[in-house]
Parts: structure tokens; sequence; C-alpha cells
């Protein structure tokens, strides 16, 4: 077989496979739960911009239309009413979720129980009977360390996202739980994307858009399948892929009995 031969079969080899991988993303509907936070809007935008179909989980659907890319199936929903998320979740594969209670009022029901908590528990079980093949959940660093963390306002919000990773990982539904450091707008130097699973590590930052970045990556990987891993950024150039990074982290163990 000639060298030009084997150019060539190698090239249409790479393209069938790039087709195959385009023809996935648009047979997938990937579900953003929090879509028009900061971070969710990332996520929907890059995840059309790569060709996944995308539907938004949003409580306003006016602010979701000015803010979301054009085109994007917005449904209205709250992670609190489990009837809306039965709904919302027909016909999804996928689902990424985004959603945190942050400072907001517990007394009027919009506290970290109420969303990273319960909210969270009902995507997991709404994804569950929908048939979703994998869920990722953005979480945060120092969950493990909820009641000594040294920002008190921080101690509830952390213990409630426990909870959440806690439930997904003793659902059954194959899952990807990443936990960002602080969370910043703009790059800046922190451009290269570290993955660990260093418990009590410095938080470190990360920018909004690595975080959606490496959250759209797991959707697809197996390597990233049943892990829980801190993501942060540090100064030097851009990770192009991925997957080396995902293969290095260790698996989950099995939740306790």
């Amino acid at each position: 077989m000639t060298r030009k031969l084997v150019a060539i079969l190698m090239i249409a080899t790479l393209c069938g496979a790039a087709s195959l991988d385009s023809a996935a993303r648009e047979a997938d509907l990937v579900l953003v739960a929090g879509a028009t936070g900061r971070t969710g809007v990332q996520a929907v935008t890059q995840l059309a911009a790569k060709g996944y179909r995308v539907r938004a989980l949003v409580r306003d659907a006016d602010k979701a239309r000015a803010t979301l890319p054009g085109g994007t199936d917005i449904v209205v929903g709250d992670v609190r009413d489990p009837a809306s998320l039965a709904a919302a979740m027909q016909g999804v594969t996928h689902v990424i979720s985004a959603i945190g209670g942050g400072g907001r009022n517990p007394a009027a029901g919009n506290g970290p129980d109420d969303i990273d908590r319960q909210g969270n528990i009902n995507l997991v079980d709404a994804a569950l009977a929908a048939g979703a093949s994998r869920f990722v959940l953005v979480s945060s660093v120092g969950v493990e360390q909820a009641e000594t963390y040294p920002m008190a306002f921080m101690r509830p919000i952390l213990a409630a996202k426990r909870a959440s990773e806690e439930y997904l990982r003793a659902s059954g539904l194959p899952y990807t739980i990443v936990q960002p450091g602080g969370l910043i707008d703009e790059a800046g130097e922190h451009r290269r994307v570290v993955l660990r699973q260093e418990a009590g590590a410095e938080p470190g930052r990360i920018a909004r858009a690595d975080l959606a970045r490496v959250s759209i990556a797991a959707l697809g990987s197996a390597a990233a399948l049943g892990k829980t891993f801190e993501v942060l950024a540090v100064a030097g150039e851009p990770v192009d892929d991925l997957a080396p990074l995902f293969t290095a982290l260790r698996a989950d163990a099995p939740p306790a009995r």
C-alpha cells in the first residue's frame, strides 16, 4: 500500500470519526439547570457552539431570552418543584447542574438547603426517571470541611452541596462531580486548567468559562465517569486536551451500604 493511499485512508477515518461525533452530539439533549447564572450561560453557549442540542431550565423566561443564545430551547421550571422537572426532563440524555442557593434568604425557600441540597436531589431523581445517561454536578471545593470552613457563611452552602454529592453517588446514575475553586469571570493569568483530588489543598481560582468547558468535556468522557475532582487554573499555557487529566484521576469509592 502506498504512503499516499495510507494518508488518504487515515484522513477518511478521521473525517468519519468526526462525523460520528457530530451525529452523537446532535442526538444528545443536554439540560442545563441554572442556565441564566454566570456559569450556566457559559455552559449553554459552549454546548451550542459544539453542536449539542441544549435545553435551558430557568425560572424567568424573559431573562433567559435576553441572556442565552438565540434558538436555545428554554423551559420554565423550578428545581424545588419535582413536577416541573419531570416535564423539563423529557427526552434529556445529559444534565449539567450549575444551580446554587448562595446567600439567598432561607426563610423564603431560596437557601442552600432548598437549592443546593434538595434542588439537586430533585434533579437527580428526575434524570433517573427520564433515563439520562450522565449527570454532571457543579459543586464546590471545601465540601469535606463544611463544618470547619474558615468563612462561616459558606458552611451551610458547603454542607448542602456535600449532601447532594452523596445522594448523586448513591443514586446509581452515571455521574461526574466537579468542585471548582473560587469563581472568576475573566481568566487573566489563570489559564492552565488543573484537576486534582487533594483534600484540604488551597482552593485556587477558575474562570467560569473554563469550569463550563471542563463540565462539558466530562459529559462525553468515559475517563471522567464516577469521579469527583477539584478544578482550578494556574498561570501557564491553556490545556486543550482534557482527556489525559480525566484519565489520571482515581474513581470514587463505592458508596457505603
